[in-house]
């Protein structure tokens, strides 16, 4: 089994993101605040977050337009990382 870094929030809030890659499906099973979502490979850490339910504070972002990354709000601590990373890229 594959385990990548825990990603959470550093600045709002508590919400923390496991993801092992499942062998059985195309599908990645992510765990945000301990609840378990599946999402597609390629979805951002933002993404998942949402499909839960965890809103990730932005102002730059929007899905339909490329990614700036200006704005910094929403960076997010990850396990093992040396910095925080943009939740919009980490995938």
């Amino acid at each position: 089994m594959l385990r990548l870094p825990t990603v959470g929030r550093a600045l709002a809030g508590a919400a923390k993101v496991r993801t092992p890659a499942r062998a059985a499906s195309n599908l990645v099973e992510v765990f945000v605040d301990g609840k378990p979502v599946e999402v597609e490979p390629g979805t951002t850490v933002l993404q998942a977050c949402e499909k839960v339910g965890v809103q990730i504070p932005r102002f730059c972002y929007h899905e339909r337009l490329s990614v700036a990354g200006n704005c910094r709000m929403c960076l997010v601590e990850i396990e093992k990382a040396p910095k925080v990373m943009d939740t919009r890229v980490v995938r």
